[in-house]
Order: C-alpha cells, then structure tokens, then sequence
C-alpha cells in the first residue's frame, strides 16, 4: 500500500512582540484576580468593627466579664476573724433610729433610719459587713415595701424607704446575719467542698451501677465526664466497673458533713440568731397624701427596662411597680386573652414551676400534664386558645433527695439554643437555689452561659420575649451554711449585672419576698399571682 501523506496545518511562530503582549496580559490578569479577591474579603467583613470572636476569644471574654463581677460582689464580704461570740454583731443589743423626724411625712417621700450596731456586750462596733433585710409595713392595709440599707463600714448603717401609700407605717429592720457569720459564710461557700454528696444511677436493661459524681471531681481514677464544649460547663461521674458513661440516667443528693463550721459560729447560725429584729426608738410614723406631692405617673412595663430598688410595693395585697404601669388581670378572660397563641417556655428551679401550677389552677381550659416523678417536666395547653406552656429543670446541679432525671435535664442554655423564637415564643428563666452552695464563679459562670444564649436568640429572632425572675427569700430554719439568703443575695446582685444592658424583663421576687416579710423557697400563692401579673403586664400592655 502507497504511503499517505498527511500534511499539518502549523500556523506561522509568534513574533517576539506579540510574546511580549501576552505575557503582559496574562499578567495584568492575574493581578486584577488577586485585587477582586481582596476586595470581596473587604466587603465580607463589617466596617469599623473586629472580626466575629471564635469560640476561644468568646470563652476568654467571658471568663474576663466573670472575674470583674466577682471582684465587685468581693466587695460586699468583710473581711473579718472573730470567733468571740460576745464581740459579734447581735441584733437585741442594737437600736434603729429616725433621722430628720416630723409630725408627718408625704406619700412619694423618702425616710431614712439610722441604724447603730452593737455586740453582745451592748458596745458599738467599729466594722460593717453585716447582713441586713429591712421594709415598711401596715398590716391593716395589706402594704409592705423593702429598705434600701446603705453600709457605711464603721458599725453604722442607713436605710432609705420610699413611702408608697398614706396611713400608719411601721419600720422593721432584721439582722440577718452579723458580719463574722457573713464572713465565715464566704470562707465556707469558696473554700469549702463536698458539702452535698450527689450519687448517680446507671443502668441498661438488665443491670444497674452507682457512683459518685460532683462538679469536678479530684481524682486519678477514671471518670465519665458529661461537658458541653461550646460553654464547657461540665459535671463528672466516676465509671462504673461495667456499663458505659452514656447509661447515666439520674442523680440524688445528700448532705455531707464537711460543711460544718466551728462550734461557736454555729451557735451563731441557730433560728434564735437569724433575722433578729432590732429595736426601734421611735414609734410608727404618718403617711398623708399631700396636694403639692403628686406621684410621678409611669410608663407602660417594657422589655430591657431597669428594676429599681424598691421595685415596688404591695398595697391590698397586690403589688404596684414603681417604675411601670401594671395590669391587674383579675379576671381570667384578660389572662387568656393575653396568652392566646403564645408558646410559653419556663426554664429553671422549681419557684418558676410554680408559674406553670398557678395558670393551671386559674385556667381552667389549660389542661396540664401529670408525672409521678417530682422533678419531670411539666406541660400544659388550651388547643382552643392555641396556648401551650411547658416547665424544664436548668440541668446538674440539682439538689433534692429525689431522682433528678439527667435525660430531662438539659442545661437553660442549651434549651434556648434550641429555640428557633418568634412574636409568640416567651421565655421565663429563674436559676439560683440549688447553685448557692457552691463558689459564686461557678453560679456568674453559669449565668453569663445563660445571658449569651440569650443574645443568640434575641440575634436570631428579635421579636421572641425574654424574662429572668430573681431568686426570692427562703425559711429562716434553713441550713444556713449552704443556702442562707445572704448567698441569694449576692446572686440577685450578681443576676442584675450580668443582665445589665440585655433586653429582658425583669421580675424582682426578691423585693416582693422582702416587702411581704415571706420566708419560704416557695411563697405562698398571692406572691406567684403578683409575679405573673407582673409578666403579663409586659406581655399585653392596654394603652
């Protein structure tokens, strides 16, 4: 066979200027890719603003806002080392006095009362520190307001009280705690462990563990640690010899004896030394309603408003804001009218279960949900109404002697990240009471975990609504080492400030326990009512 020729059509060389050209415009090129990029990352970040912070920067912030709060409550503990019990603070030795005293006193004005203490010997002290609760009363009327005590550090003290309503109004002053006790509350509640002895239940089908478990435990031994990374709050179990961590299914607490103090700070700590009432030099004073006085009148309850201290005042049983405009919702239809369509979340303790109990017992179309267990959730709903409420425990620790369900018990920040919000979703959060046994880093820790979830679901749907119920007062007879009001009390200031500046509503069941003269982790069922007139008068405002 002939060959083929095959003939290629080869286009003629580049001539060394054309070369030149199409390096330069390559090169040209290339340089307006690389300006592009950069400035897509330019308008990729916000003017004037640093980059969003990771989850290390966030962590670093937090620990940082943290240790400034605790660095300004250190500032309300003495520090002080009397173990003397002659030499401490006693309430039936020291006297309370009117200052600036008048025939009569106008409603809207301020009255202050001195207030000079003493020890057990009747000899002026010379240091404050001293823990005390004080209000204004008139049993007849049903009215009750909280002091404002003022420490000037030298044994001396000062109250200011708002004069809310006119009449005969009495002044009552308690000495809760004296400054040695407060002192050696502190030492007990950052340095002391092991107050509670918290035991967990593993178990499958056929088998069934225990083991010890706590915040941190100290050991060499091999623990299951159950930590959420993104706000590494955590809690640990030792292993079981056989079943796996994941089989954890509940916890118990008991009392362990390490939170003993000496025997004469003890004595200190009996009901007969706890909220001793000081005596008064003058008697009842009176309130009129004068023409040239007239109360500033107020808005109506908005989200992100600062609670005052008082924050109010209770008059015929029913409390008045001193700084909004309340609804009293006496009647049902009001109330239901109100939570029509609206997803309610309560997430805390048990003293904001007691919400989700009193609308289940005032509404009577809102059907609850019953569990044998004490701490379950707890459900309700009106299908006519479109309302549905639910109550969730905040997760470890959780102190009771009964079985706290870890499957049910998912930390308060990991609920809201859960939300995805809206006009109706309402969210009602209440934390403290089992967290004042512990340092007051781990209860700032936990609320500053809480306040940035907060913000993401605020960041993610502005128009959801949030509210933070303070702790309120407990029994008199309790175990003061652990859970004494003077742990609530920094945590209520602790509450304040972390929330400082965030969109919420606050309810302040602090002020109302103290006004009412209520000592009982769970108040009576007037206090709950005032609470949740409270919350739904920033819900549904009339005007």
């Amino acid at each position: 066979m002939a060959a083929t020729d095959i003939t290629l059509n080869r286009k003629p060389p580049l001539s060394s200027s054309n070369k030149k050209m199409i390096l330069f415009l390559l090169l040209v090129g290339c340089f307006l890719y690389i300006s592009w990029l950069q400035l897509g990352k330019w308008f990729d970040r916000p003017h004037l603003l640093p980059p969003s912070p990771g989850l290390h920067d966030t962590a670093t912030l937090t620990e940082a806002k943290v240790n400034e709060i605790l660095q300004a409550l250190k500032k309300h503990v003495p520090a002080v080392n009397q173990t003397q019990v002659e030499l401490t603070s006693s309430g039936a030795h020291s006297l309370v006095t009117l200052m600036n005293p008048k025939e009569n006193y106008c409603v809207g004005e301020m009255v202050s009362v001195r207030v000079e203490m003493n020890d057990f010997r009747g000899k002026p002290k010379t240091y404050g520190g001293d823990f005390i609760l004080a209000r204004i009363h008139s049993p007849e009327l049903k009215a009750g307001a909280a002091g404002v005590p003022e420490d000037f550090n030298n044994g001396t003290y000062r109250v200011n009280f708002t004069l809310f309503w006119p009449g005969s109004v009495k002044v009552s002053v308690l000495l809760m705690h004296s400054s040695e006790v407060v002192s050696s509350l502190w030492q007990t509640r950052e340095f002391g462990t092991d107050k509670f002895i918290f035991t967990g239940t593993f178990h499958n089908s056929t088998l069934q563990e225990t083991s010890r478990c706590d915040i941190h435990l100290s050991t060499n031994e091999t623990v299951c640690e159950f930590k959420d990374e993104r706000n590494q709050e955590s809690f640990s179990c030792f292993k079981p010899k056989t079943l796996p961590c994941e089989t954890l299914h509940y916890t118990r607490s008991r009392n362990s004896k390490a939170a003993c103090l000496p025997d004469a700070e003890n004595q200190l700590l009996k009901r007969s030394k706890v909220g001793v009432t000081i005596q008064n030099e003058f008697q009842d004073i009176t309130v009129v309603t004068c023409k040239d006085r007239v109360p500033q009148a107020v808005g109506k309850c908005e989200l992100g408003m600062s609670s005052p201290t008082p924050s109010g005042f209770f008059h015929s049983g029913r409390w008045s804001s001193s700084y909004c405009r309340m609804r009293s919702f006496q009647n049902v239809s009001d109330m239901n009218q109100c939570l029509q369509g609206k997803q309610v979340y309560l997430l805390g303790d048990s003293t904001i279960r007691q919400w989700v109990e009193y609308f289940g017992s005032t509404l009577k179309n809102l059907k609850c949900s019953h569990s044998s267990e004490q701490h379950a959730s707890r459900t309700a709903s009106d299908k006519k109404r479109n309302i549905t409420m639910s109550w969730k425990s905040h997760g470890f620790p959780w102190v009771s002697v009964n079985s706290f369900f870890i499957t049910k018990g998912m930390y308060i920040f990991q609920e809201l990240d859960r939300l995805s919000g809206g006009e109706n979703t309402v969210v009602a959060i209440s934390v403290g009471q089992h967290l004042r046994p512990f340092p007051l880093k781990f209860y700032v820790t936990r609320l500053m975990n809480i306040k940035q979830a907060v913000t993401r679901l605020l960041q993610r749907s502005p128009l959801t609504r949030v509210f933070v119920k303070s702790e309120n007062t407990r029994e008199l007879k309790s175990e003061m080492v652990r859970v004494s009001d003077w742990h609530g009390y920094l945590q209520n200031l602790a509450l304040k400030e972390v929330f400082r500046g965030v969109k919420v509503g606050f309810i302040d069941a602090w002020d109302m326990t103290v006004a009412a003269n209520s000592f009982s982790i769970h108040p009576p069922n007037n206090i709950v009512k005032n609470q949740v007139t409270l919350f739904l008068s920033y819900l549904c405002d009339d005007s």
